[in-house]
């Protein structure tokens, strides 16, 4: 059963499914939905274990883990995460084998970052897909964007003019882990009720935001400089590593993305319209596209895979350090 991640509360209210597959390139849909599904877990008394595939990953461990009860808690709550959504043969095997028997009294979730196309109809993804309750993650268009922050401004118990929203949406060019800051720090600062344009204007300070947004055409500029200078200042300013990487992602993924669409014969022309690249960028965009090859491509997804569990406390080292590795290594 496919469902969308807005619709996701009202689901967990009416009970839990045995299996969740949450995927896709949105990092703050994918949060949410986990943290949803995990929250109503653990509330209803399921004991929590992490499975992080990479490397030579031992599927074993899985099924092993999901027959052995512990001797005071007889509900699970499995998480299985594939940050690069390849589970090689032995994993594709293994996960169409769990979802075909789901263990009893486990409540499991599957992540994974955004496929192509063959990825979701793989006989692995069909089987966790015929089994469990999809939920995919996508970035919320531009045009929907003022529709996306008001909705989010009523949780808080306000409402904006849409000129205050187009005016938000504009400012945050769809990234929505700035865009969740931005609705938070309103919150704090303004009270209940409607919000005009002016109050949204002198309410939000975006000095740090466009830094992040920088390191986009610095990336694809190939300016190594510039990469380190803006990294350096938004570490010491304690932005956050996943809004950065938001944007380091982002880049990687409209690159690849692009290279995919060339390779198949698209014109360039078309793929620039379809990726939404405006005429100013386009020049960068092309210019990325000729200096980094597959092989650099591949690495820094890897990488970007890396960072993100740095961030999340599952691998040892310094994602920013790491990031600025990933960025030098696109020159």
């Amino acid at each position: 059963m496919e469902l969308r991640p807005e619709d996701l509360g009202a689901h967990l209210a009416r009970g839990l499914a045995p299996l969740y597959v949450i995927w896709g390139d949105e990092p703050l849909a994918m949060l949410e939905a986990e943290d949803a599904v995990r929250a109503a877990a653990l509330k209803t008394g399921h004991e929590r274990t992490v499975f992080t595939v990479q490397g030579k990953f031992d599927w074993s461990v899985i099924f092993g883990h999901a027959d052995n009860f512990s001797l005071f808690s007889r509900k699970k709550l499995v998480e299985i995460r594939i940050p690069s959504g390849k589970p090689g043969v032995d994993g594709s095997a293994a996960l169409a084998r769990y979802a075909n028997s789901l263990p009893a009294d486990t409540l499991s979730i599957v992540s994974l970052p955004g496929l192509e196309w063959k990825q979701t109809k793989s006989k692995w993804f069909e089987a966790l897909s015929a089994r469990g309750t999809v939920i995919q993650s996508r970035d919320v268009p531009l045009e929907q964007m003022p529709a996306w922050i008001g909705r989010r401004l009523a949780a808080n118990n306000q409402q904006a003019s849409r000129e205050a929203l187009e005016f938000l949406a504009n400012r945050l060019e769809g990234n929505l882990l700035a865009a969740k800051q931005e609705i938070d720090k309103l919150s704090l600062l303004l009270p209940p009720g409607k919000l005009s344009l002016e109050d949204v204007e002198q309410a939000v300070t975006d000095v740090s935001r466009f830094e992040v947004a920088d390191i986009q055409d610095a990336m694809l500029a190939g300016d190594a400089g510039r990469c380190a200078r803006i990294l350096d200042s938004l570490r010491q300013e304690g932005e956050a590593v996943p809004r950065v990487m938001w944007q380091v992602g982002a880049t990687l993924r409209l690159l690849y993305k692009l290279k995919s669409a060339l390779r198949q014969g698209q014109p360039p022309a078309a793929a620039f319209k379809a990726n939404r690249i405006r005429d100013k960028r386009q020049s960068l965009v092309q210019a990325a596209l000729k200096r980094v090859s597959d092989e650099k491509l591949e690495a820094a997804l890897q990488t970007a895979s890396k960072i993100d569990r740095q961030a999340k406390g599952l691998d040892g080292g310094d994602p920013w350090d790491e990031m600025l590795r990933l960025c030098l290594n696109l020159r």
